[in-house]
């Protein structure tokens, strides 16, 4: 299959999809309800790691990992294409435990990193703090992890706009799609609020909204969003270096310090619909959070607070491939909390299945119709 791919969803997924599609000589036409990644994609920290995929095993950490292992090329590739930095940094990160309990816990994640081939050291606090000047005295260990990325996810998805606009893309910002174009199982197109869009193949990558699309053409997709809470703190070049992880469930809290000292704090994970306000509930479990492991920022400004919604699924893997009975469509949704990290392998293996290529890796355990898989979470 070649030719026009349909892309509904203007975030990181859509957007990487089409810039993959691009590449390999298709006409993707990318359609959004909105400004293109302002949801979900605009709202993530951007850390890139395996920690989390670590504890889940199988194939949802073989994709993570290759994922994590297109990003140096991918970003380079963007970033000379379009002029846009999307700041990839190899970060490091540092798990902070405060107590015995969570000292245990980094400990079991420790043992699942090693499972796949990763180790981290061990640091006492004089350690962590030489690493970290501004860490809370308090500490009773640091695990420290040279294997954590991160990227700006606003600058990624502006060096992808600038890529497509660069290229024979067409772009449809604030054309919600209405309905599906159909012959027989056949997928066409789509009708839109602007008129119909025809194509050869369709993709829906509508993060949150997916399910929603899906009923459309009769489809149970077993998806619903879980917003996320932020806080960003602004303070000077330096005052944090590595990524920093602290807290168990519910108090789990990480920071993330960009390039020009802002230093992103998240996040909650709330069943909330599509509610995508902040609460006071969740801004003082951040700001707790976030003064637990470097007290000084008690001193900087809080720049900006906001809520975003990430598309969650039945077990917390991503729903990837065609649709089973519709000939001509395609997900690629319910990334949940791993959408940024995913971006990079989501896009390549759409674009082969969109071409009748043999993806990069199997795509059957991220079916639709797939049995439910230990949960993925954080």
């Amino acid at each position: 299959m070649g030719g026009r791919i349909i892309i509904i969803g203007g975030g990181v997924i859509g957007l990487s999809i089409a810039e993959h599609c691009l590449r390999r000589g298709l006409t993707p036409v990318v359609l959004d309800k909105g400004p293109f990644a302002r949801e979900a994609s605009w709202s993530g920290a951007g850390y890139l790691d395996l920690r989390g995929a670590s504890g889940v095993g199988g194939a949802f950490f073989a994709l993570c990992r290759k994922s994590y292992d297109l990003f140096p090329e991918w970003a380079a590739r963007l970033k000379k294409e379009s002029g846009v930095d999307p700041e990839l940094l190899d970060s490091g990160s540092l798990d902070l435990a405060f107590t015995e309990e969570e000292e245990t816990a980094v400990r079991r994640m420790e043992g699942n990193l090693k499972t796949f081939g990763l180790s981290g050291e061990w640091l006492a606090p004089s350690q962590a703090s030489q690493k970290e000047p501004g860490l809370s005295p308090g500490i009773r260990s640091a695990f420290y992890l040279k294997e954590t990325r991160q990227v700006r996810p606003p600058r990624l998805t502006r060096a992808l706009l600038q890529v497509l606009q660069k290229g024979k893309a067409e772009l449809g910002e604030l054309e919600p799609v209405e309905d599906f174009l159909l012959k027989g199982r056949q997928v066409t197109g789509v009708r839109t609020s602007k008129g119909l869009r025809e194509g050869d193949a369709v993709v829906v990558a509508s993060g949150a909204w997916s399910a929603l699309l899906a009923e459309r053409l009769g489809l149970r997709l077993e998806a619903k969003p879980f917003r996320g809470q932020v806080v960003m703190y602004r303070a000077a070049s330096g005052t944090l270096r590595h990524i920093l992880f602290t807290g168990l469930q519910k108090a789990f809290t990480y920071l993330v310090p960009r390039v020009d000292g802002h230093i992103y704090v998240g996040s909650t994970l709330e069943d909330a619909g599509y509610e995508k306000v902040t609460t006071s509930e969740g801004m003082e479990k951040l700001k707790t959070g976030a003064l637990k492991a470097l007290p000084g920022l008690s001193r900087q400004l809080i720049e900006d607070t906001w809520a975003g919604l990430r598309p969650g699924s039945v077990d917390g893997w991503p729903y990837l491939g065609r649709v089973p009975g519709r000939e001509g469509l395609f997900l690629a949704t319910g990334h949940f909390t791993h959408g940024i990290l995913l971006s990079a392998v989501t896009g390549l293996l759409m674009a082969q299945a969109a071409l009748g290529e043999r993806p990069a890796l199997d795509l059957t355990p991220f079916a639709l119709d797939r049995a439910p898989h230990p949960p993925a979470g954080l």
